[in-house]
């Protein structure tokens, strides 16, 4: 349980009593100060407390004692320097409204005796004074003229009774009165950073300085006799490229100071928005830069900041391209044609259509499209020469020359005998008629050999002859030559006969004829 430690004896101005846990409230006398509390008399106001063992503890102006069972002697000494008020603490005692004569205690030349106590809304005791017929020079630094006619109409004595039959109690200052502190912050900054504002305003000025902690750890100071103070703090670049613009709540978390001003510390925070700034994250599109027909081309799409969740992106192909959460990279393949025999070697060219996600402020395309040769694997066509296997003489051979592909393209392919064989577009042979020599009487049977001696045309990859040669046997229709013998008709006894063959054709080579008589 709380214990007492001081009852408050005489009271002049206003003083607080301050809770451990924070709580305020204004003393009069006959109070009772409790273990833990503190007392603060502010610019104008004192005490005197009496203590558990019966000591007054007197505390002037801007005083701060705590009531955890004070060590005797040193708080007491410390108290009682503090109770001889200064010239200047009388200036503003006397210019707050508090009249001396009846205030402060007695002097040596008065009685000892106090006159009673204020009433316990009164919060003041007087002294009563008898004249002694002593002389001081009234040295107390401001004019002593008196008041104004004016002003003493209305004038009333500190510590006498009011027409209510109330004790007058002094006329509250600035310091003693309780206002409402409203903070206020910059509306926005940017995640680039800079400086926020916080203001802090009263709705009554201090008399001594304010101090104002925030959350933040930032302090801001209301000077005296001021309505407001302010703190700049710097807020530290944060620019990212996602989506994450947010606020920044700051409330007040205490006050010190302020001469005894009773302040209500706001409830709610004060909000800065942060917004963003529009920073572009890139997708970026290559591929493999040559493939043999019939390979794969890998598309590889590269962000240039992390996605914090999964892009799709659409190719120009049709096909997508996803990219995980927290990755800056994801690909696809694509099946090129399968190998032919035909030039079809080419470039493939492939865009960035749309890309959606990540959390990006914003994701744009690299409009650059990812480009891909297609390089020919060397497939060979062969063209092959064949011919009539045999003919009469005088008959005709049929060279006839076979693709082992489809031409895409006509071939002209060129004999060894002078004659050319035409493959159409579409189809894999041609052939050509040749005549042979006319049938004659001579032995002239023979084989025809021909070749292909140069091949164009087709759109193969690589056309090629094959180099065996097409022959064909020319064989000999049989004709007859008859060998005629005549002789001289008649000679006389012991002439000449003659005897003569005759060829039904010409020899291309000697003729022997062996006759009967043994003659040749």
């Amino acid at each position: 349980m709380s214990s007492v430690v001081a009852i408050v004896k005489s009271i002049v101005g206003q003083v607080i009593a301050v809770s451990p846990e924070g709580i305020r409230r204004v003393l009069i006398e006959g109070d009772r100060l409790l273990a833990g509390e503190e007392v603060l008399t502010g610019p104008g106001g004192a005490v005197t407390l009496e203590l558990a063992d019966g000591r007054l503890l007197d505390l002037g102006r801007d005083s701060h004692w705590s009531a955890d069972t004070p060590d005797s002697s040193t708080d007491l000494a410390q108290a009682t320097a503090q109770a001889a008020p200064s010239v200047e603490e009388l200036q503003q005692a006397i210019a707050a409204g508090v009249d001396p004569t009846t205030e402060l205690e007695a002097t040596a030349a008065g009685p000892s005796a106090a006159g009673g106590g204020g009433a316990a809304g009164g919060g003041h005791s007087f002294v009563m004074l008898e004249e002694t017929a002593g002389r001081v020079d009234p040295t107390v630094g401001f004019p002593t003229e008196g008041l104004s006619s004016a002003a003493a109409l209305n004038s009333v004595q500190v510590g006498q009774l009011g027409t209510n039959n109330n004790l007058v109690t002094p006329p509250t200052t600035d310091a003693n009165v309780a206002t409402d502190l409203v903070l206020g912050a910059t509306p926005s900054i940017s995640e680039a950073g800079g400086v926020i504002v916080y203001t802090a305003t009263v709705g009554q000025a201090p008399t001594t300085n304010l101090v104002i902690t925030l959350s933040n750890g930032a302090v801001i100071t209301i000077p005296a006799g001021q309505t407001s103070g302010s703190v700049n703090v710097q807020v530290p670049a944060n620019d990212t490229p996602y989506i994450d613009g947010g606020q920044i709540s700051t409330t007040v978390t205490g006050s010190t100071g302020g001469g005894g001003l009773t302040v209500t510390l706001p409830q709610t925070p004060a909000v800065t928005q942060v917004t963003d700034t529009i920073d572009t994250t890139t997708a970026t599109l290559t591929a493999s830069p040559s493939v043999t027909e019939g390979g794969v081309i890998t598309y590889t799409v590269t962000l240039s900041n992390p996605a914090q969740t999964p892009v799709t992106v659409t190719l120009s192909n049709g096909q997508t391209v996803t990219v995980e959460a927290g990755k800056t990279q994801g690909s696809v393949d694509f099946q090129t044609p399968a190998n032919d025999v035909y030039n079809n070697g080419s470039t493939v060219s492939v865009t960035i259509e749309n890309a959606t996600g990540g959390n990006f402020e914003q994701l744009t395309p690299n409009p650059t499209p990812a480009q891909t040769t297609i390089n020919d694997s060397v497939d060979t066509t062969t063209a092959t020469l064949t011919a009539s296997p045999s003919v009469t003489e005088g008959g005709v051979i049929t060279y006839t020359v076979t693709l082992s592909n489809p031409a895409q393209t006509p071939v002209t392919l060129t004999l060894s005998n002078g004659q050319t064989v035409t493959v159409e577009a579409g189809k894999t042979q041609g052939s050509v008629d040749f005549q042979t020599p006319a049938n004659d009487v001579y032995n002239n049977g023979s084989t025809v050999s021909v070749t292909i001696e140069n091949a164009t045309g087709g759109n193969f990859e690589q056309l090629t002859p094959n180099p065996t040669p097409a022959q064909t046997t020319i064989n000999d229709s049989v004709d007859t030559t008859t060998a005629t013998l005549t002789a001289s008709p008649s000679v006389t006894e012991g002439g000449v006969i003659t005897y003569t063959v005759t060829l039904s054709n010409p020899a291309q080579t000697p003729v022997t004829v062996t006759l009967s008589n043994g003659q040749t």
